[in-house]
């Protein structure tokens, strides 16, 4: 490796400087949020709502890009904030339907009242989408590294199918395009970069997933 290092048949990127840290990471941040986890000698317990994983997740990349050099990349995240999506609609239905029992004095409820639990669970879940993308670019762009600079933090995303999925995936492009800043003054964000995993059987032309490539 050395001998074709030297000769130019291989390039070792940042070898001058950065041989002895990690350059380029593809974050396995699925398998850090199940069950919990131990950072800066805390404990944090696993989320138990699509809010607090935003919030944990900012954290996380925060702490650990910053002991990397080279980018820092959370693969697929439409497919990890899915399973915290799930979390609070469950939370966001049983509220709204304990709520209208304990004011009708009813156990079986009709099923208008269902669907109701399902349209408000679901607008609480789009504005968590929204406030916790704005907090991840908050962050990534405002909170420098003890080496002076921004990480550079890259989410993928675009294979996911279900609701949420395709969901988390639209509102980070909506609210990445809708910049950040004062009103009438808003700018785009360099973090994170977004990266898009096109499928042409899903994103192409009658795909299950064609709206989020055109929103892309």
């Amino acid at each position: 490796e050395r001998q074709a290092d030297k000769d130019g048949f291989i390039y070792v990127h940042d070898k001058s400087a950065r041989m002895i840290t990690m350059n380029c990471c593809l974050f396995d941040m699925e398998h850090v949020l199940k069950g919990g986890f131990k950072m800066g000698g805390i404990h944090y317990n696993e989320p138990s709502s699509l809010d607090t994983a935003f919030d944990v997740i900012g954290d996380i990349i925060l702490n650990t890009a910053a002991q990397q050099y080279g980018g820092f990349t959370v693969p697929e995240v439409d497919k990890v904030l899915e399973y915290y999506a799930e979390k609070s609609y469950k939370k966001y239905t049983d509220e709204y339907i304990k709520e209208i029992q304990a004011a009708l004095s009813v156990i079986v409820l009709p099923a208008k009242t269902v669907e109701r639990a399902h349209d408000f669970a679901m607008k609480k879940i789009e504005r968590e989408f929204r406030q916790g993308w704005q907090g991840i670019e908050y962050k990534l762009n405002t909170v420098g590294s003890s080496r002076g600079d921004y990480p550079f933090v890259t989410v993928t995303l675009g294979l996911g199918t279900t609701e949420f999925e395709k969901m988390i995936s639209m509102s980070l492009l909506d609210v990445h395009r809708g910049g950040q800043g004062r009103p009438g003054n808003k700018k785009p964000v360099l973090f994170p970069k977004i990266v898009f995993l096109y499928d042409e059987a899903l994103h192409g032309p009658g795909g299950s997933c064609e709206e989020v490539f055109e929103k892309g």
